[in-house]
């Protein structure tokens, strides 16, 4: 029988690095406080003084001794844990994070490297060996030279493209020291067949895994030894992208960087809320306030929208099993706020039967330049001119004396957040 790699001329080769700060940023705040981060018994947590406060680093001791993991809830953290919890000091982890990506450069040109979060970077290395030796030499260099200079444990996965490299850092390199994996294709059958659940497999979600198991597909191994046509057939053509991954060939290029059309790109923000919001007045106050940010950022860049989306997560699945529902609709060419509010309202009221949630976002889409302004049969110009007016002058004095300068009067009461939230880097304290 035939497979995708017969023909090793067809398969894309590189030396690729994907590269991770162990618990980026329990291990900042371990180090702060003079601790080994690996030892360290510490958890970052978002809004401390909430009960839903999220956790969103705990160093390995904490995850290995009490399973507290990103995401675990301020209640499930009991008080007899030996656990310290960090503020998150957001600020002080983009420039550490700055200054590790600039070790990263010395080992590959700006072409070849790609931050791929806050705490995971992909370098091509191909073309640096005669400087710096193999692939281990340079992985064990970068690895040195980080935790030297930040104390950082970095853990690096290489592999003859980025998924590989991916999968090997995933599932092998974070395992045991010196926090190092190197898949090629020669391994697929003894790694990537061998990861026990295909959410461990970079690129599956629970909803991917969740149709692929309906189509007696279980594993990677069933995956790469299942029909193609029927894999299309029933997820189109990221079927036949999870096929070849699971056979560990991946065409993507660090060098190739994708570049949205103008018509694709779309600008939104979304909120994972602190409690239980289940008061329709509560949660259209905080997707009001949310649209307003989204309509202060098409302002910004002198753009309009003509679709205004919402996602909504609920706090449990609904009875039948959804986690949340997502809904958009086209507005006439917009950026005023009080135009998406209106949009949002209507799908929200539309969509929603009572859940409680905890997550709530806002997207506009099909986005313009501000060449022309659409006018409305039902208001008048003059009135419409001055409400436009109205809002550069709000965005001028938030600008320049912040965004608690002009508030709207929605988010003083219970439901908002935006006053809260204002001056905080990522939804957290600088």
């Amino acid at each position: 029988m035939s497979t995708p790699l017969d023909d090793p001329r067809r398969l894309p080769v590189h030396d690729i690095m994907c590269i991770d700060c162990k618990s980026f940023y329990a291990s900042v705040e371990a180090i702060r406080r003079g601790e080994y981060p690996l030892a360290a018994k510490i958890a970052v947590l978002s809004n401390e003084e909430s009960q839903g406060g999220l956790i969103l680093a705990a160093s390995p001791s904490t995850k290995r001794d009490y399973g507290v993991k990103l995401g675990t809830r301020r209640y499930q953290v009991n008080d007899d844990m030996d656990i310290e919890l960090a503020e998150p000091r957001m600020a002080d982890y983009i420039r550490k994070n700055y200054g590790i990506n600039q070790i990263y450069r010395q080992y590959t040109d700006d072409e070849h490297w790609y931050p791929y979060s806050i705490d995971e970077s992909f370098i091509d290395v191909t073309d640096s060996h005669k400087l710096f030796g193999s692939n281990e030499d340079i992985a064990a260099a970068i690895q040195d030279k980080v935790f030297q200079k930040f104390g950082i444990v970095t853990t690096v996965g290489m592999g003859d493209n980025p998924l590989l490299a991916k999968l090997a850092l995933d599932n092998a390199a974070k395992d045991e020291a010196p926090w190092r994996a190197y898949w090629s294709y020669d391994d697929v059958p003894d790694t990537i067949w061998k990861i026990p659940r295909l959410t461990d497999c970079w690129g599956i979600g629970s909803h991917y895994a969740a149709r692929l198991e309906a189509m007696g597909i279980h594993n990677l191994y069933d995956l790469a030894h299942a029909d193609k046509r029927q894999l299309k057939a029933k997820l189109g053509v990221m079927g036949l992208q999870l096929y070849y991954n699971a056979w560990g060939i991946d065409y993507s290029d660090l060098s190739r960087r994708y570049v949205p059309r103008a018509e694709n790109k779309g600008y939104g923000n979304s909120q994972v809320l602190m409690r239980d919001y289940t008061k329709r007045e509560d949660i259209e106050t905080v997707l009001s306030e949310i649209a307003d940010q989204v309509a202060t950022r098409l302002r910004k860049h002198q753009v309009q929208c003509e679709i205004v989306g919402i996602y909504i997560g609920y706090a449990e699945p609904d009875a039948a099993g959804k986690n949340g529902f997502g809904a958009q609709t086209v507005i006439d060419p917009s950026n005023r706020t009080d135009d998406l509010i209106r949009a949002v309202r209507y799908l929200f009221e539309k969509k929603w039967h009572g859940n409680a949630l905890r997550n709530v976002g806002v997207r506009a889409g099909r986005i313009s330049t501000c060449s022309t302004m659409q006018l409305s049969l039902f208001e008048p110009v003059a009135e419409a001119a001055a409400r436009s007016q109205l809002e550069k002058t709000i965005d001028t004095l938030r600008d320049r004396y912040g965004y608690k300068a002009v508030v709207r009067g929605y988010s003083k009461t219970a439901g908002g957040t935006a006053i809260k939230r204002a001056g905080l880097v990522g939804g957290h304290h600088g």
